[in-house]
């Protein structure tokens, strides 16, 4: 990767190498939403909306694009990481519990699967298939996923319920992933990810940018401010991982002083 056009730049980089930063590339930003289950629709539509207004009103608006696949079927995740070579992941829809969890409680307007006949047995979150059904991918094929293809990406968003163990799987292959303790409303993870999205315009770091989905979800008064989980991978620090960082200021020519002159 040439110069310094870096997918994720750390703070002070430049300045502690002297280094005049020249150009800056922008960011790929890949929705995945998947609403493939017909008793528990989701607003994913409202979520992307959302997005693109935030980085539409952000001051690094021009370094960010959003991609958005709907109706994401397993296998458009990895054609989607070889040809857009994404810097943000961010998968929005439905989350299955498994067996394990049958006893925690849900609502048919969280982002869980409840009701719906697949594969109970299974834990993933959940994409759509060509026939209309539900394809179940686990935290094992998101790995090998990403292990094969997702070396461009610095940030995932598993913006569905029951990930955490997504995440957790996830961060060895991943700089952050955020994934979800337990369900969450879906009127929630839609203010989370307008949060997110809005701190990182901004020039916010991963860390702060997160910090700052969850402050959106306590400004709305939902219960699930601690739902949105940040892992990290070992030797990682998500405070100085930034998306778009401010562009350095040229210095200023500094114009030698006229001497007085008579007549």
């Amino acid at each position: 990767m040439p110069g310094l056009e870096l997918p994720i730049i750390y703070r002070g980089s430049a300045r502690h190498c002297g280094a005049a930063v020249t150009k800056m590339r922008s960011h790929t930003i890949l929705m995945l939403s998947a609403n493939p289950l017909r008793e528990s629709r989701l607003a994913l539509d409202r979520e992307a909306r959302g997005i693109q207004l935030e980085i539409d009103r952000s001051t690094h608006r021009d370094r960010l694009k959003l991609v958005i696949w709907w109706a994401a079927e397993a296998l458009d995740l990895l054609g989607s990481l070889r040809r857009l070579e994404p810097t943000i992941v961010h998968f929005s829809g439905h989350g299955l519990r498994g067996a394990a969890n049958d006893d925690q409680p849900g609502s048919l307007c969280a982002r869980d699967v409840l009701s719906e006949p697949v594969a109970c047995q299974s834990k993933g979150v959940c994409f759509a298939r060509a026939d209309g059904g539900v394809e179940v991918i686990s935290p094992a094929a998101l790995i090998h996923t990403f292990h094969a293809a997702g070396s461009s990406v610095r940030l995932v968003v598993l913006n569905a319920c029951y990930t955490e163990a997504h995440a957790h799987a996830l961060r060895g292959y991943v700089d952050c992933v955020i994934g979800t303790r337990g369900s969450i409303q879906d009127e929630a993870a839609i203010n989370f990810s307008i949060g997110l999205y809005g701190g990182l315009g901004e020039g916010e770091s991963i860390a702060r940018a997160w910090a700052q989905g969850r402050a959106a979800l306590s400004l709305k008064g939902h219960p699930d401010r601690d739902c949105p989980v940040l892992t990290v991978r070992d030797g990682i620090d998500p405070d100085q991982l930034v998306l778009a960082p401010a562009r350095p200021r040229r210095p200023r020519r500094r114009h030698p002083a006229r001497r007085p002159r008579r007549g």
